[in-house]
């Protein structure tokens, strides 16, 4: 089975509609990891999220535990030992990304984001939904 690390924004992306990317969470044809801050994260921007879909509090959460679900998460312990290897590679990138890099790096796997910025390193290979889709889900129909 195919893994990735989920970044923030394919999880955002996600909550705020019934798109592609929570379809394919949904649908555990890909194992799917991230730090464990992630979901700490986007409950830190719930009222946005809520105010931008309409979803009520309960169906929101219900929402976010079902994706939770289809997403190992990895405690920071786990990854640290490859941090500054990460921070080294996001400096002038972003580095507030570099825990995504950094499991990325400790998994030996690509990160799902549709932030572009993260092609700029030259360690971790990263894949947009579109890529995804193009890659591994329509060469295997």
């Amino acid at each position: 089975m195919r893994s990735f690390v989920l970044d923030t924004n394919i999880l955002f992306s996600s909550l705020l509609k019934d798109s592609t990317a929570r379809k394919i969470i949904l649908s555990d044809i890909f194992e799917l990891f991230a730090p464990e801050f992630l979901f700490t994260e986007i409950n830190k921007h719930k009222r946005t999220i809520l105010d931008k879909t309409g979803l009520g509090k309960n169906n929101f959460e219900f929402l976010l535990l079902l994706l939770q679900s289809h997403v190992a998460v990895v405690s920071f312990r786990e990854f640290s030992g490859f941090l500054n290897e990460a921070e080294a590679l996001m400096k002038n990138i972003d580095l507030k990304d570099a825990p995504f890099i950094a499991l990325a790096i400790k998994l030996e796997i690509p990160i799902w984001s549709n932030d572009l910025h993260f092609k700029k390193q030259n360690k971790v290979l990263s894949y947009t939904t579109d890529e995804i889709i193009s890659n591994f889900i329509e060469r295997s129909q």
